[in-house]
């Protein structure tokens, strides 16, 4: 028999060890082999990387030093797994908890599909298991409509298997994002590659989420972004639509927050103020609070 292909868990952790090791945890229960796992704690504030150490005897746990981010963490977890020369490697947020088969259908499903660079499944909230956070549509929300494996437009951070081989051809995270909308800019660069994404109906893992309500942290990256997002993924006149039509509807917000939601006013204020002066690569998401 052939041997199935390797594959590597790259998990980031910041700060939610107990998170970590539950997701560890269900993966371990996975049927699919061969399967490695690698937990990078990114910059942890707290007792993080000793707790998992402790834990984890059996696993590499490294550090990244500093918080480098989402987009910073998951480079550098890239370049730790691929030294191991595996053919997959699986990026999933230590939030979630997985079913046994849910990796088995993923690397099905790459076998089959040789033009596809990366897979996702469906992504379920972990506190309503009838809830679909991700079901293969361009946003997080969305319905799962049939068992059969699908060619699609974007893919969730919270769950994605990469084909190694793709890897240097699509580039790495672009680290400008920090965090919150990079899975959008990957799915589009991948797609404009030439490759496939898939998505995988019957993979399926829970996400600790209980709703995607607003917050000031959020709202300053979704601005930040969003207009990083527009100048990456437009040009000419669609760039300046995108970009006026974004201005104009904060603007109008922007009004209404100064009032009634202060926090949310500094957010995303300090949100326009950081695009348009070019500050990326750091988290500032606190510091209006």
């Amino acid at each position: 028999m052939t041997e199935s292909p390797l594959v590597i868990v790259a998990m980031l952790n910041y700060n939610r060890a107990s998170d970590t090791i539950e997701c560890v945890r269900s993966l371990r229960e996975c049927t699919y082999q061969p399967l490695e796992i690698v937990i990078v704690d990114n910059g942890s504030t707290d007792n993080s990387l000793n707790i998992l150490q402790t834990e984890f005897v059996d696993i590499t746990v490294i550090s990244t030093g500093s918080n480098l981010g989402y987009t910073g963490g998951i480079n550098f977890s890239l370049e730790v797994v691929r030294r191991k020369n595996p053919t997959y490697v699986l990026v999933i947020n230590n939030d979630t908890i997985v079913q046994p088969s849910f990796l088995n259908l993923l690397v099905e499903a790459m076998e089959r599909n040789t033009t596809a660079a990366a897979a996702g499944g469906t992504i379920y909230c972990f506190h309503d298991k009838t809830k679909v956070w991700y079901g293969g549509g361009r946003s997080h929300v969305s319905v799962a409509e049939s068992a059969d494996v699908k060619r699609v437009s974007f893919i969730s951070g919270c769950l994605i298997l990469f084909r190694v081989s793709s890897l240097e051809m699509i580039g790495k995270e672009d680290e400008r994002f920090f965090m919150y909308l990079d899975d959008i800019e990957l799915s589009s660069r991948i797609l404009s590659k030439g490759f496939d994404l898939l998505y995988v109906p019957k993979s399926i893992v829970y996400h600790k989420v209980l709703g995607e309500t607003e917050s000031p942290f959020k709202l300053y990256y979704s601005v930040r972004n969003r207009l990083l997002l527009i100048s990456l993924m437009n040009s000419g006149v669609s760039e300046l639509i995108a970009r006026l039509y974004f201005l104009t509807a904060i603007a109008v917000k922007l009004v209404v927050w100064k009032f009634h939601k202060p926090l949310f006013y500094k957010a995303a204020l300090l949100g326009l103020k950081d695009y348009f002066r070019g500050d990326f690569y750091r988290g500032k998401g606190f510091d209006f609070v």
